[in-house]
């Protein structure tokens, strides 16, 4: 019962960290403040220690960044990108370096030398040379793939085009790409007297920036950069890292400054203090500390997880604080019904930014601060982006104030909302009708990391909405017809349509007509399903066709029983998801072969289609020799297997360890082929 209630945790927790992963790398519109997103992975990873036993395969912390987005070239990083932990006290610092202690096996009477430097908070970017010449510049992206945005890199002034010197022939410096904040603050003053919107944050103008298309923008922004470390390199470029960091400067690069040699944690710990009390004046933002062994020889020895190095480590500031009037609170619908409260406040100004509204979370979340309408309330710009009410100033509580009263009814259609006992999140269920709901599932479904259509934001799809032009996802498609004439001449009656923006739109719902499979799955805004089981749930069948077919004949029982424990033998799927996806195509069945009408669907493809392994339904059972029973599973699935969590009549093979569980006996039953760890490594080979 306990493992249930912990597999359910860690899928909520993989799924939430997903969407938040999308909206930050990807959007540049985080929805949570860093410490809100930290304390997510935090909790991830606490789960993982405690049962390892549970971990999933689409784990985040497997995961760097998030996926690249399409209008730019993929470029793969040939050593991978990857984040940084993070640690907030004294103690956590200290296990870090105890950690590394123990992993080299040294004792403390050993010298461990640290470089701190400030943590930009930018866009992580890498630049390739080739005999002191700008070769290519790209984005993180996923860790292992970036973005191509070189014509845009070269805009930027403190990189160098050619190096100076006595460098490399094959150089690959990596740094950070960001805006200051008088930059920052030119710009919007610009953007607001040219009546465009303003950027929230120094991070996302320059996310934003350097991701346009159009190298002429970038270049206008004045972005800046900061060098930190190397990838590549033909030839060694120093014996330590302070001698790096000064041939670094020496090619002509910028570095994060100032910074300091560590020789304890006290040497730490006081660089961490004096740096937060200057950072009011600095004209960079930055959110923490970094700490990195000075010794290089250690980092292969250290190595890395999935998701970070061992030989670095961030030490977070505490999120800035300021002080408001609650004025009110307005309740916002979104496409899953979820009611979410947002308090409205007197504009303060936190961290250079202008703030007037703040997160509330939900009801518990208000019962638990007690706060009222017309108290003053100390706002946290957690992580320096999204601002949240932290608690308020009792003593100056006004007689009139009053208090915030949760709407029992929907702000969007009126029906009468809901609360699963299981959820703090209060729901409206109209699904069908609910207008807030369903402008917020379109939204979703042109959204970058879905169909990715540009030209359809919010705004736009609000516009078409209103005017019964789109109502569903086939209408976006139906809307590239020759025969929706009739409609394009509705849309060019609109404030800020041309013909020359509706020619534009037209061109990117075609272009997005081509989309992989999981893509369309996730576009849907099925509750429950994200990118990760979306994917997981395509990789169950050999072509989308396949499942358009099981779709239309789930209303008969038996094939709904062997649909359903198809998917529940599917590592990382649950309960919840497969009754979600059920529950939208009883409701959606004709809307969605409608969409897929006007789609060209590529099919999941598996890697290595000639190994022995791809397309087969794989169960592994007892514990191995030569691998964790997590990493012999990802061998397998890299190879193209189908990882599955129980045995079924659709089961391949039962990979054997020592001390199989009931799985053997089953697949016994269902004469499936079992194979043992050498004939696993074998069948490697």
């Amino acid at each position: 019962m306990e493992d249930n209630i912990i597999i359910e945790e860690l899928k909520y927790l993989a799924e939430k960290i997903e969407y938040h992963d999308k909206l930050y790398y990807m959007d540049d519109a985080p929805a949570i403040s860093d410490a809100e997103y930290d304390k997510l992975r935090e909790r991830n990873l606490d789960l993982e220690k405690k049962y390892p036993h549970l971990i999933r395969e689409n784990s985040p912390s497997k995961r760097v960044g998030s996926k690249i987005l399409s209008k730019f070239k993929k470029v793969d990083h040939l050593v991978p990108m990857l984040s940084l932990g993070n640690t907030f006290s004294k103690n956590e610092v200290q296990d870090f370096i105890g950690k590394i202690r123990r992993f080299l096996k040294i004792d403390n009477d050993y010298l461990l030398e640290f470089i701190a430097e400030p943590k930009i908070d930018g866009l992580s970017a890498t630049l390739i040379y080739e005999n002191g010449r700008l070769l290519l510049g790209a984005t993180r992206g996923d860790g292992k793939q970036g973005e191509n945005i070189t014509e845009n890199i070269k805009t930027i002034g403190s990189i160098p085009k050619s190096l100076k010197g006595n460098f490399p022939s094959k150089l690959e410096i990596r740094g950070e790409i960001f805006m200051t904040n008088s930059e920052f603050e030119l710009l919007n003053k610009m953007r607001n007297k040219e009546s465009l919107p303003s950027f929230s944050n120094p991070r996302n103008a320059a996310a934003g920036s350097v991701r346009q298309l159009d190298s002429t923008i970038t270049s206008s922004r004045n972005l800046d950069f900061f060098a930190y470390g190397w990838g590549q390199l033909s030839s060694n470029i120093g014996n330590n890292l302070l001698e790096i960091r000064k041939n670094i400067k020496s090619y002509g690069f910028k570095l994060n400054e100032p910074y300091s040699l560590c020789n304890n944690i006290d040497d730490m710990l006081s660089f961490y203090d004096n740096i937060y009390k200057i950072r009011p004046n600095l004209d960079f933002d930055i959110d923490g500390i970094v700490y990195k062994l000075n010794n290089i020889d250690f980092y292969e020895k250290l190595g890395s997880t999935d998701h970070s190095p061992r030989y670095a480590v961030s030490h977070k500031f505490p999120a800035e604080k300021g002080v408001s009037v609650l004025k009110n609170v307005s309740f916002q619908v979104g496409r899953t019904g979820a009611i979410t409260p947002v308090a409205e406040i007197n504009p303060v100004t936190i961290g250079g930014v202008r703030i007037s509204r703040a997160s509330l979370h939900n009801k518990d979340e208000i019962e638990r601060l007690g706060i009222n309408i017309g108290d003053t309330v100390s706002v946290q710009r957690a992580g320096d982006v999204i601002p949240q009410i932290t608690n308020y100033i009792k003593n100056l509580r006004p007689k009139n104030s009053t208090k915030i009263v949760f709407p029992e009814f929907c702000p969007g259609c009126n029906s009468k909302l809901y609360r699963d006992q299981t959820e703090a999140i209060i729901r409206c269920q109209n699904f069908d009708n609910c207008e807030d709901q369903i402008k917020g599932q379109l939204i979703h479904f042109v959204s970058r990391n879905a169909f990715n259509i540009d030209g359809l934001g919010e705004k736009q799809i609000s516009e078409l909405y209103n005017l019964d032009i789109i109502k569903k996802p086939s209408d976006i498609f139906l809307l590239s017809e020759q025969s929706s004439q009739h409609q394009w001449d509705r849309i060019l009656t609109l404030p800020g349509w041309g013909k020359l923006s509706l020619s534009n739109l037209l061109k990117a719902i075609n272009i997005s007509k081509n989309q992989p499979f999981d893509k369309v799955l996730y576009s849907l805004g099925i509750r429950h399903l994200g990118q990760g089981t979306s994917k997981l749930i395509v990789k169950n069948f050999k072509d989308y066709k396949s499942f358009v077919y099981t779709i239309n004949n789930l209303n008969e029982n038996l094939n709904k029983d062997i649909f359903i424990e198809d998917l529940k033998s599917i590592n990382g799927i649950g309960e919840k998801v497969i009754f979600s996806l059920i529950d939208y195509f009883d409701k959606c069945k004709e809307d969605f072969n409608s969409l897929v009408s006007y789609l060209n669907i590529e099919n999941p493809t598996q890697s290595l289609n000639n190994n022995f392994f791809s397309g087969k339904r794989i169960v592994f059972t007892g514990k191995f020799n030569n691998f964790s029973r997590n990493a012999i599973k990802n061998k397998a699935e890299t190879l193209g297997a189908i990882i599955s969590s129980q045995v079924s009549a659709k089961t391949d093979y039962l990979v054997v360890g020592l001390e199989p569980g009931s799985k053997l006996k089953k697949a016994e039953s269902f004469s499936t082929k079992i194979i043992n760890e050498d004939e696993f490594l074998n069948y490697l080979e």
